[in-house]
């Protein structure tokens, strides 16, 4: 077996039966099934909720029935990417798992370490016979790749436990006591078009962004392109906009965008010039940064020429980027907004801001700043219902503790610190009233990728951590 030369072989035997089983985002019945299979086999207590949730308990042994509940968390989804030229089917291929001694990784697909890698230490730790505990209860969530949907709906009822690992953290001897929460801002302008009476039409395109994750890497400063071309269209002295594109997802830096505008001005100069700057500015953060154009077939007819201006105004002065740095922790993010797509049609215009805080009444108070923004150009603006944040909370007794006997038994002291992203914990925490969280986990790297791998010592070590942690419980 690949894993021969691995101290715990029970938890990379739990791991391979993992892999073995397809698990994608939104096709969690197999995984399910064999979770629920699992824990019948091995003595353990299990039970679903109406959106799929696995619940796996195991009791308290006798002696340990007066200690506390436990909960471990991990999802059961994993997202699947792969080679261009693979075959691989996940619907209905194992991933097939190699390693070179030091990671673990797969063959030509993501190895979905992320997060079944929690699944298997939480069962290996259960299903240890030798460990004798207070009530241990597993909660496994669905599709929490594609929008929580599984912490979201969780059933409250189905768990007692008020203390909780999540086991979805990708580095060692970091425990996470906070996350950003977040929130959408659809803002939407409508317009009457307008003949274009003989005007040159171009493509202004800006590229060579490097983007990035709008929560771990919006401190970063990294371009926006939505605003660097509305800055390069401003350039183009008088002009009518035809249409405006940038961005793809809403927790993605955008790296990419496109005007299309009508103009009789020669526009090449300016277009150099402003080139010319914006490289300057972000020669450090996005040396390839790039906005170019080229002159394209004759628009039939352009945004009427007021509402024109004001789009581009708006998106020329948008706040994006971090907005506050938390005073809780140091050197972290405590709210930002992601400037994140603009899309146009005949009839309108949509921008989509994507706003995280770690504080509740700042995620508030900056989604109300930009509404207030966004109205004063005429645009219309509706919030989606967002999710919440898990606020730092410096007086837990059950954070301090398991900070401290992380650094008894691990001989390590600990980097306790917040997220600037959305962990399943802040929303299990609001579902179960009560509930406080860490979260911890092995070395992971470049997850969601083919490159995706996991330090086998390193999810060893987290085992026998949780091990000792749990039979030293009172």
């Amino acid at each position: 077996m690949w894993y021969d030369n691995f101290a715990n072989k029970r938890l990379w035997e739990i791991f391979e039966k993992i892999s073995s089983v397809p698990r994608e985002s939104g096709k969690e019945e197999k995984i399910r099934e064999f979770l629920l299979t699992f824990a019948k086999e091995n003595g353990l207590d299990s039970t679903t909720d109406d959106i799929g949730n696995v619940f796996i308990t195991k009791k308290a042994d006798a002696g340990y029935e007066k200690v506390k509940p436990l909960a471990l968390q991990g999802h059961m989804d994993m997202v699947c990417v792969k080679k261009e030229g693979s075959s691989h089917n996940f619907d209905t291929d194992p991933i097939e798992i190699v390693t070179d001694g030091k990671y673990v990784m797969a063959k030509d697909t993501s190895l979905g370490a992320d997060n079944g890698i929690a699944l298997a230490m939480a069962l290996e730790v259960m299903t240890d016979r030798s460990i004798k505990s207070g009530k241990i209860e597993l909660i496994c969530t669905v599709s929490e790749e594609t929008g929580l949907t599984g912490a979201f709906n969780l059933d409250p009822e189905k768990v007692e436990a008020k203390e909780m690992i999540n086991l979805d953290s990708e580095e060692e001897n970091v425990i996470y006591i906070g996350c950003a929460g977040g929130i959408d801002l659809e803002s939407t302008m409508s317009f009457k078009r307008e003949e274009n009476k003989g005007l040159h039409t171009y493509e202004i395109t800006v590229s060579g962004l490097l983007g990035g994750h709008s929560g771990g890497e919006i401190h970063k400063e990294r371009g926006n392109a939505i605003n660097i071309l509305a800055r390069a269209v401003m350039e183009c002295g008088k002009f009518s906009l035809v249409s405006i594109e940038g961005g793809t997802r809403r927790n993605v830096i955008p790296s990419t965008a496109r005007a299309v505008i009508a103009t009789n001005s020669d526009i090449s100069k300016k277009i150099e010039k402003i080139n010319s700057k914006v490289k300057g500015e972000l020669l450090t953060s996005d040396p390839d940064v790039c906005i170019s154009f080229r002159e394209i077939e004759k628009a039939e007819d352009v945004i009427q020429k007021k509402k024109g201006m004001k789009i581009i105004k708006a998106l020329y002065a948008a706040p994006f980027g971090v907005r506050y740095m938390s005073t809780a922790i140091k050197g972290i993010v405590d709210t930002s907004n992601n400037l994140a797509i603009v899309t146009t049609d005949k009839k309108n215009i949509t921008v989509i801001n994507s706003v995280r805080s770690n504080t509740e009444s700042r995620k508030a108070l900056h989604v109300k700043a930009l509404e207030y923004y966004y109205s004063s150009f005429g645009f219309k603006c509706i919030t989606d219902d967002g999710y919440p944040e898990w606020e730092v909370n410096r007086k837990s007794a059950f954070i301090k503790n398991f900070v401290k006997e992380y650094q008894a038994i691990t001989k390590k002291k600990p980097v306790v610190t917040a997220i600037h992203a959305g962990l399943e914990c802040g929303i299990i925490n609001k579902r179960k009233k009560g509930m406080e969280s860490v979260s911890i986990g092995p070395n992971l790297f470049d997850v969601h990728s083919v490159n995706e791998k996991l330090e086998a010592k390193s999810a060893e070590r987290m085992v026998a951590f949780l091990k000792k942690y749990i039979a030293e419980r009172k």
